[in-house]
């Protein structure tokens, strides 16, 4: 997403100072490969430090004199592409509804355009999330649904002015991946990516997660097909593929550290991904590449479907028929067709993305 991000940035405004947390980005700014001027925001580590929110929000100081604030200046756009975390599925603490008012309505009183882009939204039956919803409704220029499951939770509200809303698929099929010559040997291999949010928001007690994706990994290798476990984001991903790779009998690699351009590079050489991670499917089936995967949102069948592809999430419960998917998508004649069917759908997608983007500048 960040990359979509800047991508976008360099077309439009190729000349632009490009602003993002420190927290966001621990891997440092040489990460990013881009042309702009891209900086940490400034004072973050010391704000952090010295706990100045906590200290602003006790002393009832304006967030306008926030120091990260100041020395930004005059910002034009704030563009919130965080993924997903505006729903009751997530933990919305006080200090951070507190923190996001303060910054979004700072903001908004300079004039900045505050757009949101993330993957999904809702429900918001708790009363933290509807807080959140209602800050984003007082201050964002417009919020961008990917689907119309989450369309419909904010409509279902009441609490935004659903004029500033609007629906557009996931918008990171127009970044193209970078395979990283190292795993050459992979190529056409069977991509496994698991994500420890299955067990996190209670779609699957862990010691079922491992068998399920044991026994995949078992099918695929019955193929002769490489199989191999690409950590997709973060230190629990990665420890939770090397607990995989250590219950398996035959030996089983695990690809770590990538950045986010070889990752998607690496699933677009892939024969076949199965995937827990939203943007694992999301890059699978823009890089036309056969994709089946397990689900704790309704984000990710909503995905699928704007590729005309239906049941292709897996029954969490049911291994055989979980096994017998994977057997089907692994047939070459099955895979060649699915890799035609997303081939026809991917155009659509990049052209709903443009109009994303004119949309936003707009």
């Amino acid at each position: 997403m960040l990359y979509a991000i800047l991508h976008e940035i360099e077309r439009k405004h190729p000349n632009a100072i490009v602003y993002i947390p420190r927290s966001r980005m621990p891997q440092g700014l040489d990460y990013v490969k881009s042309e702009l001027d891209i900086r940490y925001v400034p004072c973050d580590t010391i704000e952090r430090r010295f706990r100045l929110p906590a200290l602003f929000r006790i002393l009832h100081l304006p967030f306008e004199l926030m120091p990260h604030m100041i020395a930004m200046g005059k910002v034009d756009y704030y563009i919130d592409g965080s993924g997903f975390k505006f729903s009751d599925q997530f933990v919305l603490t006080k200090k951070y509804i507190s923190y996001l008012r303060g910054q979004l309505r700072t903001f908004k009183r300079k004039g900045t355009k505050i757009i949101f882009l993330p993957q999904a939204f809702g429900p918001f039956e708790n009363k933290s999330s509807r807080n959140v919803l209602m800050e984003l409704n007082r201050n964002a220029s417009i919020l961008m649904p990917r689907e119309k499951v989450s369309y419909d939770y904010i409509e279902k509200t009441h609490l935004v002015e659903m004029d500033k809303v609007r629906i557009f698929t996931d918008f990171t099929s127009v970044v193209k991946g970078e395979f990283p010559p190292q795993y050459t040997s992979l190529k056409e291999g069977v991509c496994i990516i698991p994500n420890k949010q299955m067990i996190n928001k209670g779609a699957i007690s862990i010691d079922e997660y491992l068998e399920l994706l044991s026994s995949i990994i078992k099918e695929a290798n019955d193929t002769g097909k490489t199989v191999f476990l690409l950590n997709h984001e973060g230190k629990e991903d990665e420890e939770l593929c090397l607990t995989l790779q250590s219950r398996m009998k035959d030996k089983i690699e695990v690809v770590s550290g990538l950045n986010a351009l070889e990752v998607k590079g690496l699933i677009a050489a892939s024969y076949l991904v199965i995937s827990s991670r939203f943007h694992g499917v999301a890059s699978s089936l823009n890089s036309c590449v056969p994709c089946l995967a397990t689900s704790w949102s309704h984000k990710y069948k909503e995905l699928f479907k704007d590729y005309n592809q239906f049941n292709c999430i897996l029954p969490l419960n049911d291994i055989q028929v979980s096994l017998k998917m994977v057997k089907d998508y692994l047939q070459e004649e099955r895979n060649t067709e699915m890799r035609i069917n997303l081939s026809k759908a991917l155009p659509h997608i990049q052209d709903e993305t443009h109009k994303m983007w004119d949309t936003i500048w707009r």
